[in-house]
């Protein structure tokens, strides 16, 4: 094995990413789970909602202003706060702190109580890190212009997800998956105008400072989407990730409440595009090579996932904008989305979301994985608790049958692997009854007893 890939890994964990330890949960960001668990337990406080994954408010033709803030969980300046505005915020914290759902609970309620925001905090991130003096709170308050409706303007915040080994920290690959990542919800949600980063990044010295920031202009100029540089956060780590907005004159496909008994869902693409980054990790890191080893094979695999995880798909946002209503008029089951979830990291788990939300029952029929074999050894071989993991342009889309078949066959023309895979069978009691196969891509017991199993699917 070349010492480049082990010095690579030496520095992630320098900076404060450990490689391996993102390999073993498919992301770097606390399981999903274990937020909604925290945040379910809210639902009483008046700073957080139960859960959602994004925030946005009525666009008036003008952009918002956004105003960035950093701060200490414990110790912070009052008079630094800006209690008026809505905020997305972004959490870094030192991993212990999550191991339990309670402290991490009170840390959380706790900050909100201080600051005492106007508007509930909706959109929330929690990232990890493996040193004490890199955790921080960073608050991105945003000014709502005022002026009359035009469309909506959706806004996302993230950090880091999936990293390449491979490639330096601070490398056009790893810059270029932290950025793409917090465009992902935008799309889904059916945004296609006026999209804007803002980027969350760091790193020890100058030099590496100097490489992000170059790497952000080349994917600015690449994708025609502005950026603008707030600076490092300074905790002298390494850190990528970012904020970004966008614009649709449609409404957002997000009612949950109107769905309803034989509805269909559908995947737009296939789970489990990640296994085989996790598998070519770990047999560097192993040393092993299994038998009949296609290092070509898995080098072309391994381009197509680095190429769904560092290029936005923009089409998808202009196909679920195609298929949502009109700003003012009413949802039409017979031609619109009715709602819509993102699956990425999260895989087969973002169908748990999507029952809960939505208080549904939900029948999963099909498991369609893109790598079954990698997933399968992922699974049984390295013991990967959740090999459903995917990049870039796996989602849930809500619908009629009709109307998801329509989808399907333009997400198709796009290259997209879309599939119905189930339905909504009852609306009154979140669940999802999904077959025994899907043990073959989870280990783990604790995210596999959350479904309910069936031999007969």
């Amino acid at each position: 094995m070349s010492d480049e890939f082990w010095n690579n890994l030496d520095q992630y964990r320098e900076l404060g990413l450990d490689a391996p330890r993102w390999i073993a949960s498919s992301s770097d960001e606390l399981e999903s789970l274990a937020i909604f668990d925290s945040f379910a337990k809210t639902k009483r406080s008046n700073y957080l909602t139960d859960y959602s994954w994004f925030d946005s408010f009525p666009y008036s033709g003008k952009n918002p202003e956004i105003v960035r803030r950093l701060y200490d969980f414990k110790d912070f300046d009052k008079a630094n706060i800006l209690k008026n505005k809505r905020i997305v915020a972004l959490f870094n914290v030192h991993a212990d702190t999550l191991c339990d759902s309670q402290a991490l609970l009170k840390m959380l309620t706790n900050f909100c109580a201080k600051i005492n925001p106007k508007y509930r905090v909706k959109c929330v991130r929690i990232s990890t890190t493996s040193h004490r003096e890199s955790e921080i709170v960073l608050l991105d308050y945003i000014d709502v212009h005022r002026g009359d409706k035009i469309g909506n303007t959706a806004i996302n915040t993230s950090s880091i997800k999936v990293i390449d080994p491979s490639e330096r920290p601070d490398s056009p690959v790893n810059v270029a998956i932290s950025l793409t990542a917090s465009l992902e919800n935008l799309l889904i949600l059916g945004c296609t105008t006026g999209f804007r980063i803002i980027p969350v990044y760091d790193a020890p010295n100058e030099d590496m400072i100097n490489c992000i920031q170059t790497n952000h202009d080349m994917f600015s100029s690449k994708y025609d989407i502005p950026i603008d540089d707030y600076s490092s956060i300074k905790t002298g780590k390494l850190f990528l990730g970012a904020t970004a907005y966008a614009h649709t004159e449609k409404q957002l496909p997000v009612r949950y409440d109107l769905i309803k008994p034989g509805m269909v869902v559908l995947l737009t693409d296939k789970f489990g595009s990640l296994s085989p980054l996790n598998i070519f990790t770990m047999e560097k890191i192993e040393e092993f090579k299994p038998n009949a080893h296609n290092e070509l094979a898995d080098s072309v695999i391994k381009n197509e996932i680095i190429k769904s995880l560092t290029q936005p798909k923009f089409s998808l946002g202009k196909i679920v904008a195609k298929y949502s209503p009109e700003l003012g008029n009413e949802f039409d089951i017979s031609t619109n989305i009715v709602a819509v979830h993102p699956a990425g990291i999260d895989g087969a788990l973002a169908l748990l979301h999507l029952a809960r939300i939505s208080n549904s029952h939900l029948k999963i029929r099909e498991i369609p994985m893109k790598y079954e074999e990698f997933a399968v050894r992922a699974t049984t071989e390295y013991i990967i608790p959740n090999s459903t993991s995917s990049a870039n342009g796996c989602h849930i889309i809500i619908a009629s049958n009709e109307v998801a078949n329509q989808i399907a066959e333009d997400l198709k023309k796009h290259n997209f692997d879309a599939t119905i895979i189930g339905d909504i069978i009852e609306k009154d009691g979140a669940k999802v009854t999904i077959s025994q196969k899907l043990r073959y891509y989870m280990a783990a017991d604790r995210l596999i007893n959350r479904f309910e199993l069936s031999n007969s699917i």
